[in-house]
């Protein structure tokens, strides 16, 4: 694969391992990103079938050049919210195992829409830039309260109140907010040490925000559910503490068996290896039962962050 595509997947021998992986199954790849764990898994399960779904058209289209003709694998540029889509045109009504990888993918720190506090760039934030506003128009629009809200909500940041009066500042003065506007305001308030992971959680708040994640999210795991054949696995890897109670969730329903109990973690082998592992965790689910998922969707309970049960 050309070295532009490359990328190293987070707990690839876990993924595989709690995959439980078989010849002539069908596996979900609900983010498939540069196909790190996808075009391992879709190897281990000739003639199986592989559906890949990927949200950013940048990714999708570079990756899709490198999928063969005769591939086992049949690829989407739609989110996971979107999967039902997928299937229908697969004409589909079940797959055998489902995974997620949570983590944003390194083409989409590159593509010029924000998504790196590192580089000059506007503040887009949208994964796919064909839906929604981008974030600094939805910065302008919104009230200093409500972007107080976000930060401190999303990102769980303490300093929310004085970054969102100082952002919305600027944003009065800018026609459009760029990634320096944001992290230049974040490295005045904290000490240089803490400055990185100040800026990750502001962006991780903006992000969310912008593509409505959370949402997006249950419906994602709501339709994995559904389709997701019973006795089949549900893998997902999380990288913040908003997701991870999402899926932690799961463990209050009879419909699923929790079969980590605990999360998974990468080993320090791999954290030394690839740093950006290091937030990582993983869940893992077996389908015991029936779901009906807009029944489940109308359960405020399920993935639902913010309550503890």
């Amino acid at each position: 694969m050309d070295k532009a595509l490359t990328h190293i997947p987070v707990m690839l021998e876990e993924v595989l391992w709690f995959l439980d992986l078989k010849e002539d199954i069908f596996v979900l790849d609900a983010t498939f990103g540069m196909g790190g764990h996808g075009f391992q898994i879709a190897e281990r399960i000739k003639p199986g079938l592989l559906i890949g779904l990927e949200k950013d058209p940048f990714t999708s289209s570079l990756v899709s050049q490198k999928i063969p003709l005769f591939s086992n694998i049949r690829l989407f540029n739609l989110g996971y919210e979107k999967l039902d889509i997928a299937m229908l045109k697969l004409g589909l009504s079940y797959f055998d195992r489902a995974f997620f990888d949570l983590g944003i993918s390194s083409l989409s720190l590159e593509n010029g829409r924000g998504f790196s506090y590192k580089k000059d760039e506007v503040l887009d934030l949208r994964f796919d830039p064909r839906e929604g506003k981008p974030a600094y128009e939805l910065i302008k629009e919104m009230d200093e309260k409500e972007l107080e809200r976000i930060l401190r909500i999303y990102g769980e940041e303490k300093k929310s109140k004085i970054i969102a009066k100082k952002i919305k500042a600027i944003s009065r003065k800018v026609d459009v907010l760029r990634t320096t506007h944001i992290a230049n305001i974040v490295d005045s308030l904290y000490h240089p040490k803490m400055r990185d992971r100040a800026k990750a959680r502001v962006w991780q708040a903006l992000r969310i925000y912008t593509n409505n994640e959370l949402e997006n999210l249950r419906k994602g795991l709501a339709l994995a559910l559904r389709y997701l054949s019973v006795g089949g696995r549900l893998v997902v890897i999380t990288f913040h503490s908003l997701e991870d109670r999402m899926v932690k969730s799961l463990k209050f329903y009879d419909f699923v068996e929790d079969v980590t109990g605990k999360p998974i973690t990468p080993s320090e082998e791999e954290i030394k290896r690839n740093p950006r592992s290091r937030s990582a965790k993983m869940r893992v689910f077996v389908k015991v039962g029936e779901v009906n998922h807009h029944s489940l969707l109308r359960d405020r309970r399920f993935a639902n962050p913010f309550k503890v049960r």
